[in-house]
């Protein structure tokens, strides 16, 4: 039997919701270390207060989260006999994280149930509990990269192409490609006449980025070397991950 190192490669992703915008990714096993690394990186892309986070039913996402956003708990000494306890780490107060869980029967879906694992019930909208808009985005995935395709000889047989093409397909999916539901409506004076029409903007427009869709040459021909690299994005709904 193969171990879980070797149980073939996945895509994992951290999504903000709100601006149709991949944060980060990892491309490794189906283990706790893969988790771990994806929600280090999506801690380096955010500022502000700690976003709800949201995931499927893998309990790979809490532990990794708790390790990234905890505070140590130690136990005092009582002057009695035996040892002390070992310091605890518990989530920190303002972190937020629930699951969309589903139970399948022969491979189809027979229930979903959200439940919220750090946080306040109270707190979360259970209409913010959804892993419906990143869902989405694997079915894109899977449609515009043959790579991921299923049932091709044409999927990735080493992690460094594997990885240097998503890179690319997160770029042009950030910077190039108009997201419908971002469009915002826009007054324009046309011949002495007011029009609202509709802009189209990228994910990397929402999030403030730029001000423009940019076209593949551009984003093939940018000096990246020369952007700030401590960009961050604010938080303001839920991130799926």
């Amino acid at each position: 039997m193969a171990d879980e190192e070797n149980e073939g490669r996945w895509i994992w992703i951290s999504f903000a919701t709100e601006h149709r915008l991949i944060l980060a990714h990892v491309v490794g096993p189906r283990n706790q270390a893969s988790v771990n690394t994806l929600i280090q990186r999506t801690d380096k892309r955010i500022t502000g207060e700690l976003p709800l986070f949201v995931s499927d039913g893998l309990d790979y996402y809490g532990t990794a989260l708790i390790e990234q956003y905890h505070i140590t708990v130690t136990f005092p000494k009582t002057g009695k006999c035996g040892r002390l306890g070992k310091p605890k780490k518990v989530p920190r107060p303002d972190l937020r994280y629930a699951q969309v869980v589903k139970y399948r029967e022969r491979g189809r879906v027979v229930d979903v149930t959200k439940r919220v694992v750090f946080g306040n019930e109270d707190n979360i909208p259970e209409e913010q509990i959804s892993t419906s808009h990143i869902e989405r985005q694997n079915l894109n995935f899977r449609h515009e990269n043959k790579r991921l395709s299923r049932k091709t000889l044409a999927f990735s047989k080493k992690d460094r192409p594997l990885d240097d093409h998503i890179k690319v397909y997160i770029a042009y999916h950030t910077f190039c490609r108009p997201h419908r539901a971002l469009e915002i409506l826009e007054r324009k004076r046309i011949t002495g006449k007011v029009f609202r029409l509709k802009k189209k903007r990228t994910p990397a427009m929402s999030a403030g980025f730029t001000n423009h869709v940019w076209s593949l040459r551009e984003l093939l021909n940018i000096k990246w070397y020369l952007i700030p690299t401590n960009q961050r994005v604010t938080t303001s709904y839920s991130w799926n991950v």
